[in-house]
């Protein structure tokens, strides 16, 4: 057998367990909570002795870290993904309906990953926080700028709070994952009728 390919097997054996307990952490924190899912617990789901899952993660905190850090990873490539489909001069009705429509893919699409972070953010310990706050200030940045070119545009009132405009879209957004059933609609019909109503209210 190659030498290159029995080196290589253990690499994917480790990497491909790692990912399995990345799966079974965001299922089990997205609907037990931090506090209440266990490194054990864990590994169980995942069919393995929790002395185990050390191999792979140091801690509880470690875990979680790289579970909030892999939903933000998602969120930010499939709403970089919509906003490379537009010309480079999009109008803020264009991007926001393609910042809306990528945000609520990635929460309806990867919902174990997104829904921990949503349900998690008052119960992880604070060196949890900082570890994942860069990517996080990167991905709302782009709100900001997103924000302030409505506001150039005209399009949002001179008067209005843009960071409250911002939290409204995606507190929404993020609540979508709690009650959304495609039922005939889909992701693409929640995210028109979330731009249309935060654009030009329900008139």
């Amino acid at each position: 057998m190659d030498q290159h390919v029995t080196q290589l097997k253990p690499v994917l054996k480790k990497e491909k367990t790692r990912l399995l307990l990345l799966d079974k952490a965001a299922q089990m924190f997205s609907q037990r909570g931090y506090q209440s899912t266990s490194l054990k617990d864990i590994a169980a789901e995942a069919g393995m002795k929790a002395g185990s899952l050390y191999y792979h993660f140091a801690s509880k905190e470690a875990l979680m870290i790289e579970v909030l850090d892999k939903s933000m990873q998602l969120i930010s490539d499939t709403v970089g993904g919509e906003i490379e489909k537009l010309d480079d001069d999009f109008s803020f009705e264009e991007g926001l309906h393609a910042y809306i429509f990528g945000h609520l893919t990635a929460i309806l699409k990867h919902s174990d990953y997104t829904t921990t972070t949503i349900r998690n953010n008052g119960q992880v310990p604070e060196a949890v926080h900082k570890a994942v706050r860069v990517k996080r200030e990167h991905y709302e940045q782009q709100w900001r700028k997103l924000m302030r070119q409505g506001k150039e545009e005209g399009a949002i009132r001179a008067d209005l709070d843009e960071t409250l405009l911002r939290l409204m879209i995606l507190g929404a957004s993020n609540w979508s994952s709690v009650w959304f059933k495609s039922d005939g609609h889909s992701i693409e019909d929640l995210a028109r009728e979330y731009t249309s109503v935060f654009l030009k209210g329900c008139k």
